[in-house]
């Protein structure tokens, strides 16, 4: 009886729909850790020049080389948790062992010792700044990987990663408002040790909450991950869904990877109202928080491979509108970036749960179950293609003639807004002819889950 009761614990039917208890256990954590990257991605290289007083090319450096690590790591947390056997199983054991890491690095980030000297000052910031991302990587790949084992249930599976993108969503918020505000003042330094401990703590705790609070994991995905890290990622690329998915995330994130920062060139430069920058960002934050829930809702009645095709259609307009912008028009940048901040959620919820049907197919074929290195995979060719993108849009203004603090040409503000909008859009039309070739079906993955559950 122990057994068989054990066995129930482990093994949810997917057809029991998920409580919201247990959807929002899930997300908890996903505010915190969003809130700690984004104040780092966002202010960290500002700080360190304006108040810790380094070498700005220096603290470039370091951060590029941490997003580097950031990338490359991502498949190696992917194959180890995959891996993993300890009693709590394969991905809370990893979120537990992230999560004190986490907070430690990024109070060691925001709070060095004001007696070191530039290049003592250097070694702890990159100390801190690669441990801070090894332990980032350490509890998102798993933590994804967790909510595509929590259901086997696509409605489900909507609901989960819808949860988890509006925490997500709420952490960036905070960032951009709280952490900002706290960290662009003449305090700045005062203020970022107490900004660090409360926020590090206060993710960690809703790590530890979560772990303890949500179900067990399934006891028969133990052990069942790839044996070879080289053949787990070969069976990823061979898997031909998996591949056409990896392309297109690569394609759409070279078009977008530049947004983040050419944003604040168009708003000064383009649009002409400096200042401006953060509640225009916003316009693009809080319409893909709210439009959370009508995706998910959506999912329920329409396939999620034609809502995604939808989002990537709907994101291409709304970036291409950026095309058209001229000193003072506002009104046509807030509406480009509500379409493209709504569209944008479904990729992050839809497209995040289709992701999980596609690591299903994998099971079928392998006998696997690959969670990990999956989104590892997804996960580095995003931020490979990112990084590669932010580094072309420094080259690219130079290379059209942008002139730093100094107004600019009719020709280079064609330039910008081709890079902040045309390629966007050139980027979501491509993903769209590609993911055409996408073909499997709610019907089609029913009929492979029937399959594996009659193995067992």
């Amino acid at each position: 009886m122990a057994t068989a009761e054990a066995a129930r614990q482990t093994r949810p039917k997917a057809s029991d729909p998920l409580s919201l208890a247990t959807l929002g256990w899930y997300a908890l954590p996903g505010a915190g850790v969003s809130f700690l990257y984004t104040l780092i991605l966002v202010m960290f290289l500002k700080f360190a020049t304006d108040v810790l007083l380094v070498s700005s090319a220096a603290v470039g450096m370091l951060m590029l080389g941490s997003k580097v690590w950031d990338a490359v790591s991502d498949p190696v947390a992917g194959f180890l948790s995959d891996r993993t056997r300890t009693r709590r199983g394969r991905r809370k054991s990893w979120l537990l062992a992230g999560s004190l890491p986490l907070a430690l690095f990024s109070i060691m980030l925001w709070a060095p010792p004001t007696s070191l000297g530039e290049t003592a000052l250097l070694v702890w910031i990159g100390v801190a700044i690669f441990g801070f991302y090894t332990a980032y990587t350490a509890i998102d790949v798993p933590h994804l990987a967790l909510g595509a084992e929590l259901s086997h249930a696509p409605r489900d599976r909507n609901r989960i990663f819808g949860a988890r993108q509006l925490l997500r969503s709420a952490g960036l918020v905070l960032a951009f408002g709280i952490g900002v505000a706290l960290l662009d003042t003449p305090s700045a330094r005062s203020n970022a040790p107490p900004l660090a401990v409360l926020a590090g703590l206060a993710t960690a705790l809703s790590i530890w909450a979560a772990v303890r609070r949500l179900p067990p994991e399934r006891g028969d995905y133990s052990g069942r991950g790839g044996t070879n890290p080289l053949r787990s990622l070969r069976d990823v690329w061979r898997n031909r869904l998996a591949r056409i998915v990896l392309i297109v995330y690569f394609i759409e994130m070279l078009g977008m990877g530049g947004i983040g920062v050419l944003s604040p060139f168009v708003i000064e430069y383009v649009l002409e109202m400096p200042g401006h920058t953060w509640w225009l960002l916003l316009g693009y934050v809080v319409p893909g928080i709210l439009s959370v829930p009508l995706w998910v809702r959506l999912g329920s009645h329409f396939e999620k491979r034609r809502l995604w095709m939808f989002a990537m259609g709907a994101s291409g307009v709304g970036f291409g509108m950026l095309l058209f912008v001229t000193p003072g028009a506002w009104p046509l940048m807030l509406a480009s970036t509500v379409i493209a901040g709504t569209a944008g959620a479904c990729s992050n919820t839809i497209g995040v749960s289709l992701k999980a049907d596609i690591i299903d197919v994998d099971e079928h074929a392998t006998g696997e179950r690959k969670e990990g290195a999956y989104f590892a995979a997804w996960a580095f060719v995003s931020k490979l293609a990112a990084g590669l993108m932010m580094g072309f849009v420094g080259v690219a203004l130079q290379w059209i003639g942008f002139e730093p603090g100094g107004v600019q040409t009719p020709e280079v503000r064609r330039g910008i807004l081709f890079l902040i909008g045309g390629l966007p859009l050139l980027g979501f039309g491509l993903g769209m002819a590609l993911f055409t070739r996408f073909d499997l079906s709610e019907q089609e993955h029913a009929r492979i889950r029937r399959e594996i559950d009659a193995r067992r």
